[in-house]
């Protein structure tokens, strides 16, 4: 890094991120400020993008590759429709930490090229842009963790994932934000600035994996690559109405990332993805683990893809038995989570399923003692690491987490009696589930819908289930209304269960204020499995959405899954419904090789 202070190096990466834009992408000034409080209509609005680039990015990842794949759309159309969406979605939200547009259409070109001269796809992911979280290594690129000190030191190679996705054709088009040393639900750095969410620019689209939240609910990408140690998937995906999955530890590719803390095993976190769809979720991991990550990184565990027909044996026959969290005994959540979690439950049972109230009695230990795992050194790397970047000061979530949180350094010892609690707990929490016999768990991600910015200080609804290694996944389930007040969702107690409690009450005020300050905030919950059955998991997500689709009484986001009807033709639907579900009832004659095995 050059001599100049924190501000002319953070001020350098931004106009760089800018210049990038070409000049026609950019949103006419009047728009961007019209749609400045809730921006995620803008790429419909703006007139930047043409009815067929609308229609190509409100496809999900699997309908789009089809269509790539069987000639309908070439790589170059939609990567040039992602880089435009990402670059509207930039202008509104900040989401991007760098830009790759002219390498992405350049290598667009390349897999068309292949397309036409083979007649094949060169993998699953032919022609798909995937964005990636900042401080995931992609060779050329910075991967900063949202620190000055590391600000102009480019990554050499490519990490796992991002190798074994592109070897599989995907085409990476942007990096996205954040926050400061990643240890934080809020998208906030000095070098990057702050990441807003588009359905809300007043809230976080959380954190850290904030960029990726932001940008795929602007449809800047259909999927991405995020990371998740304490809630950094699932939290930014719930802030922003998306889907999310946090794999267990060694299930998926997880080197090549930067981050403080190094070698630490107390807790790790792991890689997964980020999407607009169930089916996008699968197609990751099912593409991540055909390329035989295991003999790349011999951390992993040789678990590959469970098949249909594997998963099946899985799945309760008929009915699932769910334990529904309603709140941890630390934090209560704020009405919007409690209506969503009444009006799940209610549609379970109505749909014959089993829905018993699960006990918490051991997460106040369990997130004390993964607490202590996260901060061994009382935050002295992280502290060391502002210094060097130029004594560039902590934003003001990471500042209260290290005085508040991190502040107490443990021996050695010590740290083998964090180890053996966690453990203990970890094998109470087993019995718990083991003599429940439940499928799943259904839980708030956050106390709020989404946290307004400055806010997202307890991680302990994503957490616990990190401290347990258990697969997670997180889906959007409405949105705040206004009749979401403390009187009509009152807490089972009027005393706070703690401090962090009295606080977050006193952020969602009485009446319909309340409502109105996290107003079109999606509504997330999560599905929490054991450890390494992330198929099962998804599985019964898909079965949990589809019953909460079909209630009359669902109030729903609309996550553009169906983007191609919801947007309007441009004349070649037919044409698209007969290549993909086929002209005589056949949809496996239309497909390719790839396209059976992958999508």
């Amino acid at each position: 890094m050059t001599k100049d202070d924190w501000h002319s190096t953070a001020a350098r990466r931004r106009d760089e991120i800018y210049s990038h834009i070409p000049r026609e992408w950019l949103v006419d000034e009047f728009l961007l400020e019209e749609s400045k409080k809730r921006p995620i209509d803008l790429p419909e609005k703006c007139g930047l993008l043409t009815p067929r680039e609308l229609r190509i990015t409100g496809l999900s990842a699997v309908e789009l590759l089809r269509r790539i794949h069987d000639g309908i759309y070439t790589a170059v159309e939609v990567t040039r429709a992602f880089c435009k969406r990402a670059a509207i979605a930039h202008q509104a939200t900040n989401c991007l930490a760098w830009v790759m547009f002219e390498s992405a259409l350049a290598q667009a070109a390349a897999l068309d090229e292949y397309l036409f001269s083979y007649g094949k796809p060169i993998g699953p992911l032919h022609g798909l842009p995937i964005s990636v979280k900042e401080h995931i290594y992609l060779a050329g690129t910075p991967a900063t963790s949202g620190l000055i000190a590391w600000a102009d030191e480019m990554s050499q190679e490519d990490a796992l994932i991002v190798k074994l996705f592109r070897e599989a054709g995907a085409v990476f088009h942007v990096k996205t934000t954040n926050p400061q040393t990643l240890m934080s639900l809020e998208t906030q750095s000095n070098l990057y600035g702050r990441t807003l969410n588009p359905h809300n620019t007043d809230l976080s689209p959380g954190g850290s994996s904030g960029g990726e939240g932001a940008l795929i609910a602007m449809r800047g990408s259909l999927l991405g690559i995020g990371t998740d140690i304490g809630g950094s998937i699932r939290v930014p995906s719930g802030f922003s109405g998306i889907y999310g999955l946090k794999p267990s530890v060694a299930r998926l590719p997880h080197s090549g990332l930067s981050g403080l803390h190094a070698g630490m095993e107390n807790i790790i976190g792991c890689v997964g993805p980020m999407a607009t769809s169930i089916d996008d979720l699968k197609l990751f991991c099912r593409v991540a683990l055909a390329y035989n990550p295991w003999d790349h990184e011999p951390t992993l565990v040789e678990l590959p893809w469970k098949e249909d027909r594997e998963i099946q044996s899985l799945l309760p026959d008929d009915k699932l038995r769910i334990g529904v969290i309603w709140h941890d005994g630390v934090v209560h959540p704020h009405p919007p989570i409690t209506r969503a979690l009444r009006d799940t439950v209610t549609a379970l049972r109505r749909a014959g399923h089993t829905v018993i109230d699960w006990d918490t009695t051991l997460h106040a230990s369990l997130i004390d003692t993964v607490n202590k795992a996260y901060f061994l050194d009382g935050g002295r790397e992280y502290r060391s690491m502002l210094l060097k970047g130029h004594n560039e000061p902590a934003v003001p979530l990471l500042d209260w987490t290290l005085t508040h949180i991190g502040s107490k350094p443990h021996t050695i010892e010590e740290s083998w009696t964090v180890n053996l609690a966690r453990d203990k707990l970890r094998t109470l929490y087993a019995k718990q589930l083991r003599e429940a016999e439940i499928d799943v768990l259904l839980s708030p991600v956050h106390p709020a819908a989404a946290s307004a910015h400055n806010e997202s200080r307890y991680w302990g609804y994503c957490s616990v289930f990190n401290a347990l290694d258990f697969s997670a996944a997180v889906f959007p389930a409405g949105t705040v209304q206004e009749t979401d007040t403390w009187d009509r969702y009152p807490r089972p107690t009027p005393e706070p269960f703690s401090e962090m409690d009295k606080w977050y009450e006193s952020l969602y005020v009485d009446g319909e204020a309340g409502p109105e300050k996290y107003a079109h905030a999606p509504i997330p919950l999560q599905l929490v499995g054991r450890r390494f059955q992330e198929e099962k998991l998804l599985n019964i997500m898909d079965k949990v959405v589809e019953i909460l689709r079909a209630a009359e009484d669902y109030v729903g986001i609309d996550d553009g899954i169906d983007g191609a009807s919801r947007i309007g033709g441009d004349g070649d639907e037919e044409e698209l419904d007969s290549v993909i579900h086929g002209g005589d009832g056949d949809d496996d004659d239309n497909e390719s090789m790839l396209s059976k095995r992958f999508l």
